[in-house]
């Protein structure tokens, strides 16, 4: 069984502030998952480092996305 390793490597900090950002776009940012998700798909890769790329990625859009929200929630206390 492979074991799955997040945040291995020095792209990885890049996948989850390309995640992070993403969660800016808001009603685009569906489209940059799924472009992100075919570019990994379509990347020579071990599978499993390729699942761990896109979690990393998941990861940094729910920061975005929280972060968002907190944003959001700060304007109107």
């Amino acid at each position: 069984m492979a074991r799955l390793y997040l945040f291995d490597d020095k792209r990885s900090i890049f996948h989850a502030m390309l995640g992070f950002l993403t969660a800016f776009l808001l009603q685009f940012s569906l489209i940059v998952i799924l472009a992100y998700v075919f570019y990994q798909v379509r990347e020579r890769e071990n599978p499993v480092a390729t699942v761990g790329d896109v979690v990393e990625f998941l990861i940094g859009y729910v920061y975005g996305l929280v972060f968002l929200v907190w944003l959001a929630l700060g304007f109107y206390i």
